[in-house]
C-alpha cells in the first residue's frame, strides 16, 4: 500500500456508507416541493385579489427548482410571481436553504423599480419592527442572511441608511425569514409577506 494515500476520518467513512441519508433527503425534498406547490397556489390568490399590475408578469405559473450548492448547501426555490428579463425583475422567491432557513424575499429591478420606487418610498415607514431584512449588497442575487447582506429594519438608523440606499440602488430586496422547524407555517407566512409587500406597492 501506498504511504501517501488519501486517508478519510471516521466521521468521513460514517457518511460514505450511510445509504439512509440520501434516501431521507430523497424523500424529505420531495416534500418540500409539494409544500411549495401548495404554496404556489395561494400566493397566486394573493396576486389575484391585490389588483397589482406589472407589465409581462407570470402569474399563472409559479417555477419550483432544486439546487445542490448554495454557499454548499443544498436548497429549494420558488418564484410564483415571477417576472425576470434583462429590462425588469419583479419577483417573490421563497426559498428553503438546507441546515439554515426558509426565506420569502421580494425582488424588484430595473423597469419595474422604476415604477414602483417612489410609492414605495412614501410606505417605507411601514416597514419598520415588522420582521423584514433589506438587501444592501451592491449584487441582488445572493439570498444568505448574512450582515454583509442584509439589514434588520427594527432601529432608526437602519431604517435610514436603507432609506437613504432605495435612492441610488437600481433594486430592492426586502426578505422575511422563518426557522426549518416551524415549515407547518410556510404557507401562512408566505401568503403573509407576499400580501404585505404588495400593500407597500398598491395605491
Amino acid at each position: 500500500m501506498q504511504d501517501n494515500i488519501l486517508k478519510f476520518s471516521n466521521e468521513e467513512m460514517k457518511v460514505l456508507v450511510d445509504k439512509n441519508f440520501f434516501e431521507l433527503k430523497h424523500s424529505s425534498t420531495a416534500k418540500m416541493v409539494e409544500l411549495f406547490g401548495q404554496l404556489e397556489v395561494e400566493l397566486k390568490k394573493v396576486v389575484s385579489a391585490s389588483g397589482l399590475k406589472v407589465d409581462n408578469l407570470n402569474v399563472s405559473s409559479g417555477k419550483i427548482f432544486r439546487g445542490e450548492n448554495y454557499r454548499g448547501f443544498p436548497y429549494v426555490l420558488l418564484d410564483c410571481p415571477r417576472l425576470f428579463n434583462r429590462e425588469s425583475v419583479f419577483a417573490f422567491r421563497t426559498m428553503f436553504w438546507w441546515g439554515n432557513e426558509f426565506t420569502f424575499t421580494m425582488h424588484i429591478q430595473g423597469d419595474a423599480w422604476k415604477k414602483f420606487k417612489s410609492k414605495l418610498i412614501s410606505n417605507f415607514e411601514n416597514l419598520e419592527n415588522r420582521g423584514i431584512l433589506f438587501c444592501i449588497n451592491e449584487s441582488p442575487w445572493q439570498y444568505h442572511l448574512g450582515e454583509d447582506n442584509y439589514i434588520t429594519l427594527d432601529t432608526k438608523q437602519n431604517m435610514s441608511q436603507a432609506k437613504e440606499l432605495l435612492q441610488s440602488k437600481n433594486f430592492v430586496k426586502l426578505s422575511r425569514k422563518l426557522a426549518i422547524n416551524e415549515y407547518e407555517n410556510v404557507i401562512e407566512v408566505g401568503k403573509e409577506a407576499l400580501e404585505f409587500y404588495l400593500s407597500l406597492l398598491n395605491d
